[in-house]
């Protein structure tokens, strides 16, 4: 035990002593990945909003049961016995043609006088179908269309499933883009922390070559600078959230985040506290990894 508390104070003060020898570059180490982690951050920030929004829809998606001009009392009588009847239902508004088209009016004010232009009322009445959670699947929302799409009285039935889903996949590939440009940017950072602990290493060769012929092990002499190399990863990891975090607030603070509606969209909430814990974690496995690396290559160490 005693022996390992040794290992560990020595372990910690060479890796002080390593990071304040070489401040420059060990700046420069925690800067890369700082930098990676930041791009990457950005792509999984408006991921993680723009999933948010999505998921918003989805629990918002509403069917669309559209009614014929000529539809009778006893088909809207029979239609609301099925929708209440209808387990993956939980609510049926029936929204009339005077409905429609004040709501149309009220909604698009620059328009209201469209109705009258085009000659009477061209909003046709509707049954407006909340869906239960169980069911907002595509499956789901599919068999509810088509079991009401030729009920008697039924013009039409509509949902907004392909929009959410072009919505999904756009979130899919802003993530792969981020990713992608994220994996191109820590491959960088990994040569610039591995060229760190190499100059490192060959800086201070003479003194590992002492240590090793009175008899240290290969762990006692890597471990500072694999150590170190976290360090700088953590630090790193933690300037990319704290850059992040900086960057969200200006960003809504801004006149054209309040302004546009779309802005909220993609910059809504910061990522959460698990997701930034991660980011910073992952910092610190880059500054590890490129020291295996870099350590391996060097050999003699």
């Amino acid at each position: 035990m005693g022996r390992l508390l040794r290992a560990l104070r020595h372990c910690i003060r060479e890796t002080w002593d390593g990071l304040w020898r070489n401040p420059a570059l060990s700046l420069l180490s925690a800067a890369a990945i700082g930098i990676s982690l930041y791009v990457l951050g950005l792509f999984l920030l408006l991921a993680f909003n723009l999933n948010r929004f999505v998921e918003a829809l989805g629990r918002e998606t509403q069917i669309q049961v559209y009614l014929r001009e000529d539809a009778t009392p006893d088909q809207l009588r029979t239609l609301r016995a099925e929708f209440a009847s209808d387990p993956a239902i939980s609510e049926a508004r029936y929204v009339s043609k005077t409905d429609a088209r004040q709501r149309f009016q009220r909604d698009f004010p620059t328009l209201r006088d469209l109705p009258g232009r085009v000659g009477g009322n061209p909003f046709p009445a509707s049954f407006e179908l909340e869906v239960l959670d169980a069911s907002r699947d595509p499956e789901g929302l599919d068999r509810i269309a088509k079991s009401y799409q030729k009920a008697p009285g039924v013009e039409e039935v509509r949902y907004d499933r392909g929009w959410t889903e072009r919505l999904a996949g756009m979130v899919g590939l802003v993530q792969k883009g981020g990713y992608g440009i994220g994996a191109l940017l820590a491959f960088a950072a990994l040569v610039t922390v591995g060229a760190t602990v190499r100059l490192t290493v060959l800086a201070r060769r003479e003194e590992i070559e002492i240590m090793k012929l009175v008899g240290a092990t290969a762990g006692f002499i890597r471990g500072p600078f694999m150590l170190a190399a976290a360090a700088q990863g953590l630090a790193g990891g933690a300037l990319a959230v704290a850059g992040l975090r900086v960057t969200h607030r200006l960003v809504e603070r801004t006149e054209i985040f309040r302004a546009n509606p779309f802005m909220s969209i993609v910059a809504g909430r910061f990522l959460p506290s698990d997701a930034a814990l991660a980011l910073t974690a992952v910092g610190a496995a880059l500054g590890i990894v490129a020291a295996v690396l870099s350590l391996r290559r060097a050999g003699s160490v």
